[in-house]
């Protein structure tokens, strides 16, 4: 097998090839078409707590673990076969410690072109998913304060909803009036739309899927506070709110709620 032969071009003491890559933040490891360890630089052999001499001519899975190795499924087998550059996320382990890396994988050539092996570029996104991970959980926050779901009275809750509706907000709507349901034994569920400037056809379904899943549940939903703007935008889309029991004012839909509970208001 032919095999590839590092170029290092030196300026007095600072070897190009060889300190630039030790001063990578990043494992780059070379192997070979038999995944044997031809090179790796610093910051990989402090992963693996090894120096290169000992991690040369092994098998680049027996010194680092990932869900990949060994299955079709590793980058680097596949930059090989279809001489293609992937980059990737997964879990690596090396030297016990497990962390999510991001992996670029590219096919390793020799000067005639020909693929001889395959190069690894490996970087530690622990911060990195740690930081995403924080503001998942608080865009997550943010969502469940914008759809806050009120208990207005034992079997009647309420959920008042100010500003525009996107398609992932609608979603948020239905799971926590839903499972506001479920939580308060709700007979009534009161969606109040008063301060929506605008209702497309998307979130109409949304709002229609809604008042199905209540029904489902045990529970009457009644829509509150359509804006003439909104009634009018529903009626040119055609949307058919004919099934579903609605009210002009927040005031008149707490007052169906009542009386869907036999209680009247004094």
């Amino acid at each position: 097998m032919e095999t590839t032969e590092t170029q290092s071009c030196s300026t007095g003491d600072f070897d190009i090839t060889k300190d630039v890559l030790d001063q990578l933040p990043c494992m780059v490891m070379a192997i070979d078409r038999d995944y044997n360890v031809l090179n790796l630089n610093a910051v990989g052999c402090n992963w693996l707590e090894e120096d290169l001499e000992h991690v040369k001519g092994r098998k680049c899975y027996d010194l680092v673990q990932s869900p990949h190795c060994r299955t079709d499924n590793c980058r680097v087998k596949q930059a090989m076969e279809n001489d293609r550059v992937f980059v990737w996320r997964n879990e690596m382990t090396a030297a016990g410690r497990t962390f999510p890396v991001e992996y670029t994988a590219s096919p390793l050539k020799d000067k005639a072109g020909n693929i001889v092996g395959g190069l690894e570029y490996v970087i530690d996104i622990t911060e990195r998913v740690k930081i995403e991970a924080e503001v998942r959980a608080h865009s997550r926050t943010i969502m469940e304060l914008s759809t806050p779901v009120i208990k207005l009275w034992d079997g009647i809750v309420i959920l008042p909803l100010v500003g525009v509706i996107d398609t992932m907000r609608a979603q948020q709507i239905i799971e926590n009036l839903l499972s506001s349901i479920v939580e308060n034994e709700a007979a009534v569920a009161i969606l109040d739309v008063t301060g929506v400037p605008m209702i497309d056809t998307s979130v109409a379904q949304h709002i229609l899927k809604t008042v199905s899943a209540g029904k489902m549940l045990g529970a009457e939903v009644i829509i509150t506070g359509f804006s003439p703007n909104v009634a009018q935008t529903l009626v040119t889309l055609g949307v058919n709110l004919g099934d579903i029991k609605t009210s002009g004012s927040l005031r008149d839909g707490v007052s169906k709620a009542f009386d869907i509970l036999g209680k009247k208001l004094v």
